[in-house]
């Protein structure tokens, strides 16, 4: 795979979610960073709107589902799942453990995506195309 637009979006999403957790960690008094509860529900919202819609996970599903797609699509499932979790407990009891498990959990599912988009995917040769390129006089004996 490459890096897209979309992975530029996300970026500057987590940027802009790392500075509002630093901002509530560090105490500054800011609107809508001055308690957990506002903290987690920016996180939340950005992280939807910036990371989740900017998502690709239908390119899962479009090759063969090989035992690493398996494993990624398990892992990113349970920290999105406990990231989700976290942001529910933040919002209703404004616990900064629970922020800080949604943040991390956020930045963690941001870094597995960036690093699958910016690493090269399996090759498929299976198509008239790659035959063509890696042996072309077969070709022309058919």
């Amino acid at each position: 795979m490459r890096l897209t637009w979309k992975d530029a979006v996300t970026t500057v999403t987590m940027a802009v979610i790392t500075a509002l957790y630093v901002a509530y960690v560090q105490g500054v008094d800011v609107l809508f960073i001055s308690g957990a509860r506002w903290t987690a529900g920016a996180i939340l919202l950005l992280g939807a709107a910036g990371g989740c819609a900017m998502g690709s996970a239908d390119e899962l599903y479009q090759g063969p589902r090989t035992a690493a797609v398996r494993t990624y699509t398990a892992i990113i499932s349970v920290v999105g799942a406990t990231a989700l979790v976290a942001a529910l407990v933040a919002l209703i009891t404004g616990n900064a453990i629970a922020l800080a498990i949604l943040f991390y959990g956020v930045a963690a599912m941001w870094l597995m995506a960036t690093v699958r988009h910016a690493l090269p995917g399996p090759t498929d040769f299976s198509g008239r195309d790659h035959h063509e390129v890696i042996g072309p006089e077969e070709v022309r004996r058919h």
